[in-house]
């Protein structure tokens, strides 16, 4: 069987194919580090860069962005009533995208190709966003908001990837922040949120008998005006003032699981997931304010625990529901046969709680929780791939293109 022609034959094919293997690649580099800093199992490798960095440049621009673009290459189009993006569209872009990390991990031996790969990597990420602006440019449909919006966050996430590889360039630890700042607030979170806010009422309405499909538009500006406020606050330096709006982000977050009832998901597990996932933002964004009201009061607390709250907690679980449902749904599957998927998010879910309790646990040696879970990940994320990896490369079972 020839590969190429079913690899290429939909934009999500390849990006989530990359996705899953850089899941596994960010993190074994992450706990290869963490292995020696916090286990004390080896000595600490020596990187080109701080590992921090490193981490923070692959979960943040190299890791959730092969996701996103396969999503919204498959998705995008339907939100604006257009037709599929052409191979013309995306391969281009996702062959700049994989080259760019692939430069980078060759960077780990050759420190100028750490950011000569994250430029790559950003002409390939606006060159996806172009295909992506040019279908809802093209759209006559009036509905578009929710496509404006994700079309800004790449946007934002295409800006501060070259911002990052700058700060990685000059050696500069302000534009890493900044750069850092950029990716989580307006790129990752607007895109998860929005997605979120415009599938899951759709996904329950379609599950849940006589459900109400709440759209209201106020909490979702709500939200997205708190994480963009969050942004410039943090990029300013002013960390103890996150909490006014890291508090009412937080509570209108969690308002709309119980509004988008919670209660009532538990009949279809894919759809439990995303509703749980949810929870995960409103409780992020609380952590938030509560390190912010302690700073603004003189004291240290939390740590990263916020941030793995946001990453690990929010992003990864919506990550294993949504690219499962996709996966599934258009390689002619039903989405009824996915058996793993509720067993990886729980387990996500306790990966995400392991990372919080290592600001707080006492750690070091082997079982030192921060360690665990990367080791937790890894775990999750090679299952995943066990599991779907092949799909990607296999013609539909339905005969039907894509």
């Amino acid at each position: 069987m020839n590969l190429r022609p079913v690899f290429f034959a939909a934009p999500h094919r390849m990006m989530f194919f990359a996705g899953a293997l850089q899941a596994l690649c960010a993190m074994l580099l992450w706990a290869g580090d963490l292995g020696a800093r916090y286990a004390g199992l080896y000595a600490a490798p020596s990187w080109p860069a701080p590992a921090v960095w490193l981490h923070a440049a692959l979960m943040v621009y190299g890791l959730f962005s092969f996701f996103i673009f396969g999503f919204l290459m498959t998705a995008l189009p339907k939100w604006v009533a257009q037709g599929p993006l052409e191979q013309r569209q995306y391969v281009p872009a996702f062959g700049l995208l994989a080259a760019g990390w692939l430069s980078f991990y060759a960077g780990l031996l050759a420190a100028p190709l750490l950011p000569l790969g994250m430029a790559v990597a950003a002409a390939g990420w606006w060159l996806g966003w172009r295909a992506l602006f040019a279908s809802v440019r093209a759209s006559m449909n009036v509905r578009k908001t929710h496509a404006w919006v994700v079309l800004a966050a790449l946007a934002a996430g295409g800006a501060g990837l070259p911002l990052f590889a700058a700060g990685i360039a000059l050696t500069d630890a302000a534009l890493i922040g900044a750069a850092t700042e950029i990716g989580l607030w307006l790129f990752l979170v607007p895109v998860f949120f929005t997605v979120t806010y415009r599938m899951l009422p759709f996904f329950s309405g379609s599950v849940i008998r006589g459900y109400d499909e709440y759209r209201g538009r106020l909490p979702y500006w709500i939200v997205l005006g708190c994480c963009a406020g969050h942004a410039l606050l943090a990029i300013a330096g002013w960390r103890e003032w996150l909490w006014p709006m890291d508090a009412v982000g937080g509570a209108t977050a969690l308002w709309l699981s119980w509004r988008w009832q919670l209660r009532k998901a538990f009949v279809s597990h894919l759809l439990a997931m995303h509703h749980l996932a949810g929870v995960w933002l409103g409780v992020a964004l609380l952590l938030f304010a509560a390190q912010s009201a302690a700073a603004l009061a003189g004291v240290e607390w939390g740590g990263r625990a916020p941030l793995h709250a946001l990453t690990v907690g929010y992003f990864a679980s919506i990550l294993i529901g949504m690219v499962t449902r996709v996966t599934l749904g258009h390689s002619g599957r039903l989405i009824s046969s996915d058996v793993w998927s509720w067993r990886l998010f729980w387990l996500v879910q306790g990966v995400a709680l392991l990372r919080l309790s290592g600001e707080w646990a006492e750690g070091g040696g082997a079982l030192d929780p921060i360690w665990l879970s990367a080791l937790g990940w890894l775990a999750v994320f090679g299952t995943w791939g066990r599991v779907h990896l092949s799909m990607y490369l296999k013609p539909r079972p339905d005969g039907r293109p894509g």
